[in-house]
């Protein structure tokens, strides 16, 4: 997946009440500030100007959020009534969705549930990351529960990394970048969760994989392209499969 650009979006499911993009990695949904122009709702507005929507500040109804540095699939409603319809869907927590991570270290365990409560951290130069609970500076932290299923051990840049699937069960801010650290293995090319230590890579290896909405008489279900073979980026070396991804994916399924 090359770098987003005003004309490039990735379109991975369209209909009259909903279109899936892919989102680039890098990339904000949204921005008020004026320097920022190259954001999804420009990159939508510039694809799709008759279906930009006068009633919204942005044009566009976002039915949830990707972080500025993660990719992959993200819902777009086109009208008031099926951003109702998929608002109900999370609230209810009816929506499946699953993320491909390379993070650090090769993780020991198969599978494991992280279950560390997220708030937000008030320490001087860190107000916009999030801690995980007992940690000083973490204020008002709430409970949170991630699966993570490795996919495949091997290297990045020679380092050793793990291939992972991780199902957020909770919707916190941050939450699968402070639960992959906490647990002392964060994502390649998090800049943020290490303490800007991880710089190299070209970006934050963390990609919206699946998402499943069972909308009202719409049942949306997609798949954004896996970035992490090393067909698009040689870094990454994969040296055993533990689990196939499609295996996997109909288990949650």
């Amino acid at each position: 997946m090359e770098p987003g650009t005003i004309d490039n979006l990735s379109i991975l499911y369209q209909s009259s009440d909903f279109i899936v993009v892919n989102k680039h990695w890098d990339i904000r949904i949204d921005s008020k500030m004026w320097y920022e122009t190259l954001t999804l709702q420009s990159q939508l507005r510039h694809r799709f100007p008759e279906l930009a929507d006068p009633d919204t500040y942005y044009g566009f109804r976002f039915c949830h959020q990707l972080d500025f540095s993660t990719s992959g699939a993200l819902c777009v409603a086109l009208n008031k009534a099926a951003a109702g319809s998929a608002y109900k869907c999370f609230k209810e927590r009816l929506v499946t969705k699953a993320y491909l991570a390379l993070v650090r270290g090769h993780v020991s365990q198969s599978r494991m549930t992280i279950r560390y409560a997220i708030g937000k951290n008030t320490t001087e130069g860190r107000t916009h990351m999030m801690c995980i609970d007992g940690t000083e500076g973490c204020e008002n932290p709430k409970p949170c529960q991630s699966e993570l299923i490795v996919l495949e051990h091997g290297s990045y840049s020679g380092d050793p990394v793990t291939k992972v699937l991780l199902q957020p069960l909770t919707g916190r801010t941050h939450q699968l970048r402070v639960h992959c650290s906490a647990i002392g293995h964060p994502i390649v090319g998090d800049f943020t969760y290490s303490l800007g230590q991880d710089s190299g890579p070209y970006r934050m290896m963390l990609h919206a994989y699946y998402l499943r909405i069972p909308a009202r008489g719409e049942l949306i279900e997609v798949r954004a392209p896996d970035p992490f073979v090393p067909a698009m980026d040689g870094n990454w070396q994969p040296q055993h499969v533990t689990r196939r991804l499609e295996d996997t994916i109909q288990e949650l399924k």
